[in-house]
């Protein structure tokens, strides 16, 4: 049999008279060309290029600067970076961007390490006239490492806030500082129990509550406090999110978020002012930790009317324990002082829990921290797996603050994203605190990062603002150094388990836009993604490690369209 071969026409040649000849033909050129940049792609091969082209949001060319003149037209715009890093926006897999948008409503203790520079705060937020005398006076950023045992007394509080009712969150908000006057509100006395999941601080000797409040225990003063306004936490939003683009960061988990807050997103979405993308990581009852309940299930049965172009919410955060330094996370061995803290979860009603929630198709974004939580959590983890078989759900743990070293291999084995706060993988005030509470030997195998990365975990940044800095740069150069980047002093926290840059950058774009189920869009400078990019003020590869976090951004693009710039 012969074959007739016909000359190669356009498509719209061999349709003739189907083509509206009228119809305005799409333009060969883009509507917007970086020149002249390095351009870290962050792909797959971690490529470098000189352009990129995008066009109605979407990245076109990715090239030389030669390549790229094909691209521009008489409308296209056009911006010479002059050697400018321009890289894939940066993605905080675990960032209250609500709450931390919201803090700054309120009497702000963050930055403060001694008390007499919290009882200055305090008097001076007195002093600013914002309070009436029978006004509640809330905040937060209280460091633990300033008081002994992480145990600030009511007193304070009452002298410097002339006996207010007052509620402040600490550094890692698993506890609270509270007044006098806001324990007798809330009808807490030496007489009431400890609520699950959570302690009254004490007095030793008289057992009257002290002020402090750990876990769930924070929720018996929180019902009884006045609430903000949709309005406020509106505006906290849109704190939280400037903050975040201004740091070059376009997507972000927000864990644990409840439906008044969800509605916050879904209301900011709907009015175009959602400058993210945002993974609704869900809780009932906002960051606390609780027994899950009907309550989640019935918030799960109406995430679909929330999701939006810029809202998912197929996630769930469960908290497995709370934090080493006040002694709220489970162990495998006791603390030093022969005491442990029981699991929030037994582990059969762990194992239920997580098979029904990823046979429902949600991602389970898990806090774990203490090395008898996390293997718990792997186990209900590897449970699910077997009763369910493999799933493209993402599953994540965050903190992960002392892993077990058998435990180790199991991200990579269970398919878990390793969320880590490489911000906290340094030796500071807190690390201090923990050697008395758990001794060096444990302290030293904090934040296994590389161990994991070498077992084929997949590893993920995330801020945890605002018990942290929201500045990726910051996290990804203690990534690198594992030690303070602050001050780049002093010494280094455990033995290799540092990563390099690559490695850490992979962190905050592909790694945590796969986690996010964006990797089809973002995490990367491909063409076909969309052009979520960053433009920096130098280029982190030709730089010292120690000036890492000394890098500016200068613009952030969302789709295309600048939602951050110095200019």
């Amino acid at each position: 049999m012969k074959y007739l071969l016909l000359p190669v026409l356009p498509i719209f040649a061999l349709i003739g008279g189907c083509v509206d000849s009228n119809r305005p033909q799409p333009s060969p050129f883009a509507d917007f060309v970086f020149l002249n940049a390095a351009v870290y792609t962050a792909d797959e091969t971690r490529s470098w290029a000189q352009a990129v082209a995008i066009t109605e949001g979407e990245i076109v060319f990715v090239g030389s600067s030669e390549e790229a003149q094909q691209w521009i037209g008489p409308n296209t715009r056009q911006e010479n970076l002059e050697g400018k890093m321009l890289m894939p926006s940066f993605h905080d897999a675990h960032a209250h961007i609500r709450y931390g948008g919201t803090s700054s409503l309120g009497c702000d203790l963050e930055s403060s390490p001694t008390i007499v520079e919290i009882q200055n705060i305090l008097r001076s937020c007195i002093e600013s006239g914002r309070y009436g005398p029978d006004d509640w006076v809330m905040g937060n950023g209280w460091p633990p490492a300033a008081f002994k045992d992480a145990n600030p007394h009511k007193s304070i509080l009452d002298e410097a806030l002339n006996g207010r009712p007052a509620f402040f969150s600490d550094d890692f908000g698993h506890n609270a500082w509270v007044s006098s006057k806001a324990l007798e509100f809330a009808g807490i006395t030496a007489a009431t129990e400890d609520p699950d999941k959570g302690v009254i601080v004490r007095d030793s000797t008289t057992g009257e509550p002290s002020g402090t409040l750990r876990e769930t225990a924070m929720a018996l003063v929180e019902g009884v406090m006045p609430q903000l306004t949709d309005e406020q936490r509106y505006t906290g939003l849109q704190h939280g999110l400037s903050a975040a683009n201004a740091f070059g960061i376009s997507a972000f988990v927000e864990p644990g978020v409840s439906e008044s807050n969800l509605s916050l997103y879904k209301l900011a979405d709907e009015r175009g002012e959602l400058t993210a993308r945002v993974l609704a990581s869900l809780s009932p009852i906002d960051e606390l930790p609780d027994s899950v309940g009907p309550e989640l299930f019935d918030l799960l049965a109406k995430r679909d009317k929330y999701r939006g172009q810029y809202l998912a919410v197929d996630s769930v955060k469960i908290y497995i324990d709370g934090v080493i330094e006040t002694r709220t996370s489970y162990m495998l061995e006791p603390y030093l002082d022969g005491e442990n803290f029981p699991p929030f979860y037994a582990q059969e009603e762990l194992n239920t829990l997580y098979t029904k929630l990823d046979g429902m198709g949600i991602q389970i974004h898990t806090h774990a921290i203490g090395d008898a939580a996390i293997r718990n959590a792997l186990n209900a983890y590897e449970h699910m797996l077997n009763e369910n078989g493999p799933n493209d759900n993402r599953h994540q743990m965050v903190h992960l603050q002392l892993v077990d070293k058998q435990d180790i291999p199991r991200f990579g084995e269970l398919n878990v994203a390793a969320n880590f706060q490489c911000m906290w993988c340094y030796p500071d005030v807190y690390i201090d605190l923990a050697r008395d509470i758990v001794g060096s030997a444990r302290v030293d195998r904090f934040y296994p990062v590389a161990s994991i990365h070498r077992t084929d975990g997949l590893l993920v940044g995330g801020s945890d603002w605002n018990v942290s800095s929201l500045n990726p740069l910051d996290a990804i150069e203690t990534a690198v150094s594992r030690k303070n980047p602050l001050s780049n002093e002093g010494p280094a926290l455990g033995t290799g388990e540092e990563v390099d840059l690559a490695t850490a950058l992979d962190m905050y774009t592909r790694n945590a836009a796969y986690v996010m189920r964006l990797d089809d869009r973002t995490g990367s400078i491909e063409v076909g993604k969309r052009a979520d990019l960053i433009v920096l003020d130098r280029n982190l590869f030709e730089i010292p490690v120690s000036e890492i976090n000394e890098a500016k951004v200068l613009r952030t693009l969302l789709d295309g369209q600048p939602v951050y710039s110095v200019n």
